[in-house]
């Protein structure tokens, strides 16, 4: 059967932006552990207090960014996992109250795949239904990969919900992710309490579908509504993205045409000054934003991309290979052929 994926909200849809939860769980783990939010601030550039913003999206070069902040000031390899522990935030809050009032964890996996694009419209979900299984998981985007970090807590995430429910069989079968095998693959093991296989071609579960159609009486109708609407109102104060959201996009589609900051300024219907400063007041110049998208969206190419080296360079919009082999030097330390020999995680 072909794949079903995520397809509501067409103002979301597809827009590589997320919803600030998931980097507010994760600034709340780092805060509990004694991390310094100065040190955080100055790695991130990202104004702490912007996320206090009641209708906010990040793009996902922040997420990203933020994860591999997260990375370099905590030690611990699974800390996407334990970022899933406390409880949720702003719309994933709305999002698990509903999923929990549903009478089934097959309901509940559905209305997931509804609000899904307000929560992180840079992943979809992919859902694959099989005799007896249901193959749920993440289906990263062309461009911009999400963090293995962020990918762990999206797995905990749902890992905590499928186990939550009293008295109901566990339906989860087995997991696959995509990660490279950690040094300790305890942390990942025990929370599922089943098979968990690393170096897989998607990060996705496999569920029994009869546990997922134990039943348990629905919330109440009057609170499933409200939260709907809570959701629905966060859709249409979020139908258009940030200046930052929309120069992000705007890099990543003009990275091999060379894009400049007054091109970008055209595109966004501004004077060159008037986005100079935006950029700046979101922690960003213009330059600052380019070299970003280019060093993530490099790693991504050459590792998981069969372009050449010179193609890696042309798609991002470098005229000269030796221009783009000084990045990659500057940006993780070697060559790009020897950062395609080594598979841990560095961007």
């Amino acid at each position: 059967m072909n794949p079903w994926l995520t397809n509501n909200y067409p103002n979301h849809c597809d827009r590589l932006s997320l919803s600030p939860s998931t980097v507010l769980a994760g600034i709340r783990l780092l805060e509990s552990r004694g991390t310094s939010m100065e040190a955080l601030q100055q790695r991130w550039n990202f104004p702490l207090s912007a996320l206090r913003q009641p209708y906010l999206r990040l793009p996902a070069f922040l997420s990203r960014h933020f994860w591999e902040c997260a990375r370099q000031l905590d030690d611990d390899p699974a800390i996407g996992l334990a970022a899933a522990r406390p409880a949720d935030l702003g719309q994933l809050l709305g999002l698990n109250y509903l999923m929990q009032l549903a009478p089934t964890r097959m309901e509940a996996l559905h209305t997931m795949q509804r609000f899904w694009p307000l929560v992180a419209s840079h992943i979809q979900l992919r859902f694959e239904q099989l005799p007896q299984r249901l193959v749920f998981g993440l289906q990263e985007p062309a461009q911009l990969r999400p963090a293995l970090e962020e990918v762990d807590y999206w797995c905990a995430r749902q890992i905590h919900h499928l186990r939550s429910w009293v008295c109901a069989p566990n339906p989860i079968i087995e997991i696959h992710l995509r990660r490279p095998r950690p040094a300790d693959p305890a942390p990942w093991e025990q929370l599922a309490n089943r098979p968990v296989y690393f170096g897989a071609l998607r990060d996705e579960m496999v569920l029994d579908v009869q546990a997922l159609q134990f039943e348990r009486p629905a919330g109440p109708l009057s609170v499933r509504q409200a939260l709907e609407s809570s959701m629905d109102d966060y859709a249409g104060q979020t139908a258009r993205g940030s200046l930052l959201e929309m120069a992000s996009g705007a890099v990543l589609q003009g990275l091999r045409g060379g894009i400049t900051l007054d091109s970008m300024a055209q595109r966004l219907h501004m004077t060159t000054r008037t986005l100079h400063r935006a950029l700046l007041r979101d922690g960003f110049s213009f330059s600052e934003l380019i070299d970003i998208h280019r060093r993530y969206l490099a790693h991504d190419l050459l590792m998981d991309s069969p372009l050449s080296v010179a193609e890696v360079a042309d798609h991002l919009g470098y005229s000269e290979v030796s221009s783009f082999t000084r990045a990659i030097r500057r940006w993780y330390g070697s060559t790009p052929s020897e950062l395609r020999d080594v598979d841990p995680e560095q961007g």
